[in-house]
């Protein structure tokens, strides 16, 4: 049987995007700004180390931004997904690694990778899912809502957060302005998209409790 994930057909409004993505970038414009320059300090103090484990707290910042009614984000929510440390090291390095392999041997199949693991991130930190589980989910997700709209989205997103270090001198400080707002075009495109499933609880089930006396002494008392 196919998964949740698997089932759902929605689709992708790129300029419902943009509308979110604003609203949320003027109410919440210090906040993310300060994101933006932590993210970039830590990963590179970090060696890159820090990149998936961020990139994991920038996807739980923008969805509960999005998610509030009030729309406001909350800077510790940038650290919020260090609970899944090794898992969003290895995603990173993963997706990295084949990626960059794609675009040096061509830059199609680097770009169609780019697209079909969009929200694998999303889907650690939101659903609680194993590393090649998220990136099953996330191609089908993008598949089954249209690839070539998600690529657009791919090309956007690649113009906001890399296209100003582009710029000489003045590109590292544009991108701080700039990438807050790619981070929440993608958050809005991951839940127009992803279907309206709870997020995986990682709590344990409840234990049976012990029958209770009286039931007890009912069921053993003698009859007539």
């Amino acid at each position: 049987m196919d998964s949740p994930l698997s089932e759902s057909r929605r689709g992708l409004d790129i300029g419902r995007c943009f509308n979110e993505a604003i609203a949320v970038y003027k109410e919440n414009f210090l906040i993310l700004f300060v994101a933006a320059i932590l993210f970039q300090i830590l990963s590179g103090l970090s060696l890159f180390i820090l990149c998936g484990p961020l990139e994991g707290g920038v996807c739980l910042m923008t969805l509960n931004a999005l998610r509030r009614n009030d729309r406001t984000a909350q800077l510790g929510d940038l650290f919020g997904a260090f609970d899944k440390f090794g898992r969003l090291v290895g995603l990173f390095f993963l997706v990295l690694v084949l990626t960059l392999l794609g675009l040096v041997a061509c830059v199609l199949p680097g770009l169609a990778l780019m697209t079909i693991w969009l929200f694998p991130f999303f889907l650690v930190v939101d659903r609680g899912m194993t590393v090649f589980d998220a990136l099953s989910a996330s191609k089908d997700i993008v598949m089954r809502n249209g690839f070539w709209k998600n690529l657009l989205l791919v090309l956007i997103a690649i113009a906001l957060t890399s296209g100003p270090d582009l710029i000489p001198y003045a590109g590292v400080i544009v991108s701080f302005f700039l990438a807050p707002l790619g981070w929440l075009v993608m958050t809005s495109a991951y839940l127009q998209q992803a279907p309206d499933a709870a997020p995986v609880s990682e709590e344990p089930a409840p234990r049976d409790e012990p029958p209770n006396r009286d039931d007890l002494g009912e069921a053993i008392k003698p009859g007539p």
